[in-house]
């Protein structure tokens, strides 16, 4: 009686412990002692307002086009958690994607597209060291399916802040002077101007994203948010 109680207690248990392995293998394997910082941004014109979750577990709600969430958000790390934006109003999923995060490692991550059927969810790895005295640092995305496939970042006057940056990646961080700095963009090796951030405030000791928008050559738009 006592071995097919302990049999019948084994076979439950690898069952269990099957079942388990097979659900972890496949979405949010949380590391149970790991954590990372996230910061959240809609840059989807269309989307409406949406709220977050990670790994099935909500964090913000009311994201607009061009907010972000105020500061990072500790989530847990670990490998395949899955991201959604959905809808506000009806919580209808808007857009999904399954991300790998490193413990102790800062992210922010972007909805993108401007329609529901090219919309993305898409992350990039920050750096928040302290820039030096005085200066800013920034770095640049590229999120435009409309803009030629490479771009270069310049000044008003010309000074190239990043080139062939590719779609969909980022480039390294720059320094800058503190101050009103305007931004333009062109397609790598071409001179027409893309769009134009005028006039933008960069504060010592502050870290920023730059990133370009757009699906089509008239809806280009450069927009920036802050890290620390």
């Amino acid at each position: 009686m006592k071995t097919k109680i302990m049999n019948k207690f084994i076979n439950g248990f690898l069952i269990a412990a099957s079942a388990l392995a097979l659900l972890s293998c496949d979405n949010n394997n949380i590391d149970p002692f790991g954590s990372a910082k996230l910061k959240v941004v809609n840059a989807a014109p269309n989307s409406g307002s949406q709220r977050f979750a990670l790994a099935n577990i909500p964090y913000i709600s009311d994201l607009d086009f061009l907010d972000s969430s105020v500061s990072y958000l500790t989530v847990s790390s670990g490998n395949d958690l899955i991201a959604q934006y959905r809808d506000e109003n009806d919580n209808d999923k808007y857009a999904e994607a399954k991300f790998n995060l490193d413990d102790d490692q800062n992210y922010t991550v972007y909805l993108t597209g401007e329609s529901r059927d090219e919309a993305a969810v898409r992350l990039y790895q920050d750096n928040l060291s302290a820039p030096a005295s005085g200066k800013a640092k920034i770095k640049f995305i590229h999120l435009s399916g409309g803009a030629p496939s490479s771009l270069t970042f310049s000044d008003d006057k010309g000074t190239v802040l990043t080139s062939n940056l590719e779609r969909y990646n980022q480039s390294g961080y720059t320094e800058i002077n503190a101050g009103s700095l305007t931004i333009q963009v062109n397609g790598a090796g071409q001179s027409q101007i893309l769009a134009t951030l005028e006039s933008e405030e960069f504060t010592a000791g502050k870290i920023y994203t730059v990133y370009l928008i757009g699906s089509t050559s008239s809806t280009l738009s450069i927009h920036t948010i802050t890290h620390n």
